[in-house]
């Protein structure tokens, strides 16, 4: 009974530092998760660049999909961080 005590705390305590996990990303892993399409609301790869290009999705948008704030200093380190994985303007 133990074992799955332990067994049950530690998945819990997995799937709450993975669910926080982007709240401490940096700039361009941000950027990859938006790649990836792995942010609640952006979609990935093509779609990503065509939205970001189109500008129906912003860099204010993948910050607060991400459960942060949008700064200046972080809209910018994210948008240099997109640009060098994505084709982006």
């Amino acid at each position: 009974m133990t074992l799955i005590t332990r067994t049950v705390s530690a998945l819990a305590f997995t799937a709450t530092l993975f669910a926080s996990a982007s709240a401490f990303a940096t700039p361009a892993n941000l950027a990859e998760q938006a790649y990836r399409g792995e942010l609640d609301g952006i979609p990935g790869y093509e779609r990503l660049e065509l939205g970001y290009n189109s500008r129906s999705i912003t860099v204010d948008d993948i910050i607060e999909a991400s459960g942060q704030q949008p700064t200046t200093a972080l809209r910018s380190s994210v948008r240099s961080s997109l640009r060098a994985i994505a084709d982006v303007n």
